[in-house]
């Protein structure tokens, strides 16, 4: 329980925190636990002794996030994770809680070598500067259902050595972003087959923005999907097929540089990308025999 202070008596009391100065408030308690992927055993997540696994530390943060003793349910907790190119499959992801990457590896952050199914959907978890690579032709990520409010901030995926085919997949998930998420492809040639993929039908305000995304196709969104409030803007997508391919026709597309490895018809864009043009503004879109740095939508003659 937080301390407080009596004022005037037993007739009011006020915590602590309202009479800090912001500078010195950070917040609401809640639990922050460490993972060293190269320590020899296994801690207990404290800053000496750490977790040698990702799933150790998601395993107690949840555990600390429902628990009815500590009521920390809006609370936000913390995973900080160091490590270079050690393996570990991640099936549940944390609720209300940032994984977030420090230390060095080829990157400056760490790289995680498997592939992430995740089976249990939670609301509220942050990647943030993580580093994924992809051991096998599978998806890299499978987001299930009503996983709210996931973000992908900063980082890389990477796919493994003969290609994937997914970098992430989400299905009917709400409020996500992803930004300055490095999709990229294996320097022995492996590519994803796609970067993004959106499924579902109930999926809204998903924002992709700031990412570098190199894959056959670069984002696909399914058609039927309601992404209502939606948003890709100011990516750098090269795809050896459609950089975009938006068969719901919702998402705004707005400021993205676009490259194909296939023709793009001047007229339309057709073979470089898919989406709604009245919905996109301020794209660049180029491709194989194609000037580069075309306007998209192109000018169009709109009838009534």
């Amino acid at each position: 329980m937080e301390r407080v202070v009596t004022v005037g008596g037993n007739k009011a009391t006020r915590p602590i925190s309202d009479f800090l100065l912001a500078t010195e408030y950070q917040g609401p308690k809640a639990g922050t636990y460490y993972v060293d992927l190269n320590v020899a055993a296994s801690g207990d997540g404290s800053p000496d002794h750490p977790y040698d696994t990702i799933a150790e530390a998601i395993t107690t943060s949840n555990a600390s996030i429902g628990s009815s003793t500590n009521r920390w349910w809006a609370r936000r907790n913390r995973i900080y994770v160091c490590g270079d190119g050690i393996k570990e499959d991640l099936t549940v992801l944390p609720e209300k809680c940032d994984i977030i990457g420090c230390g060095s590896d080829l990157y400056p952050f760490p790289r995680v070598i498997g592939h992430h199914i995740i089976a249990l959907a939670k609301v509220g978890c942050r990647f943030i500067n993580m580093g994924f690579q992809a051991d096998a032709a599978t998806p890299l990520f499978v987001i299930p259902a009503v996983s709210h409010g996931l973000q992908f901030l900063g980082g890389h995926m990477t796919p493994a050595l003969g290609g994937s085919t997914i970098a992430i997949q989400m299905t009917d998930t709400a409020c996500v972003i992803v930004d300055g998420l490095k999709i990229q492809y294996n320097i022995g040639g492996g590519i994803f087959a796609e970067g993004l993929k959106i499924l579902g039908t109930v999926g809204h305000e998903i924002e992709i923005k700031n990412s570098d995304i190199y894959a056959t196709e670069g984002i696909h969104v399914a058609a039927g999907n309601g992404c209502t409030g939606s948003i890709i803007k100011k990516n750098n997508i090269y795809a050896t097929a459609l950089t975009i391919n938006d068969e719901s026709s919702l998402f705004r597309v707005v400021g993205n540089n676009l490259v194909s490895g296939a023709t793009v018809a001047l007229a339309g864009g057709a073979g470089g990308i898919v989406c709604n043009p009245l919905l996109a503004s301020g794209n660049k879109l180029g491709g194989k025999d194609t000037v580069t740095n075309a306007d998209y939508p192109f000018v169009i003659q709109l009838t009534s």
